[in-house]
């Protein structure tokens, strides 16, 4: 872990000024060959904090009330739809998780439904949800969705990757953990071989091979 700075509050020009950089950051991922781009709602960062209401204090029209906590994210969804399109459009979220702090309050369940609605009226690519609670929060978000959903649930245990498929709550299921230290992770699924066990000590750390190159593929 790194010092960081105590946060301030943006001002409406640098607002708009983070949109614009949302929208650009999408055409140059297209233009250096990406396929699409998935903002990134969730996990405690940017966005996710105008969403959290202990995060987001503000009174002007980007905070307060539902409709204005939100509309930060909705922002940058249109701007980086009118700028590579729909089609190659994804949305992350996290709902109620507390990651990095950020707590959207007891109106969260009211925001995230106000959200996802307002998202799907884009018709973007996909929906991309971290649950860990809140089931009926699932499948009100799965009523309300109408392209695909994915949903990434942590901790899953192997054999339960597919049961929100199975359940109609999910169009894909993605994984996080298990890919980090599993090369070759979808043939190994497919011939039930042994997963590796993750090291999180070496997440996203740049110290050599160590939980990078390392760990063992299919045949070793």
């Amino acid at each position: 872990m790194q010092e960081v700075p105590e946060p301030r509050e943006l001002t409406e020009i640098e607002i708009m000024e983070t949109i614009n950089a949302f929208r650009k950051a999408a055409l140059n991922a297209i233009e250096a060959g990406a396929d699409g781009v998935e903002i990134h709602g969730a996990n405690g960062y940017l966005i996710h904090q105008f969403l959290g209401e202990n995060s987001n204090v503000r009174s002007d029209e980007f905070g307060g009330s539902i409709k204005k906590r939100a509309r930060f994210a909705i922002e940058v969804a249109k701007a980086v739809v009118d700028e590579i399109g729909a089609d190659k459009t994804g949305f992350r979220i996290s709902p109620m998780n507390l990651l990095g702090g950020v707590n959207e309050g007891q109106q969260g369940e009211e925001l995230y439904r106000y959200l996802v609605g307002e998202l799907n009226k884009l018709n973007l690519a996909y929906l991309h949800i971290m649950h860990v609670d809140r089931e009926h929060l699932l499948k009100d978000i799965r009523g309300i969705w109408g392209n695909t959903l994915i949903v990434n649930r942590p901790s899953r245990p192997v054999d339960q990757i597919s049961l929100d498929i199975d359940n109609g709550l999910a169009d894909l299921s993605s994984v996080g953990v298990l890919a980090l230290a599993n090369p070759n992770l979808v043939e190994k699924l497919k011939n039930n071989m042994p997963l590796n066990d993750p090291n999180p000590q070496t997440f996203y750390i740049n110290k050599g091979e160590e939980g990078y190159t390392d760990y063992p593929k299919m045949n070793e």
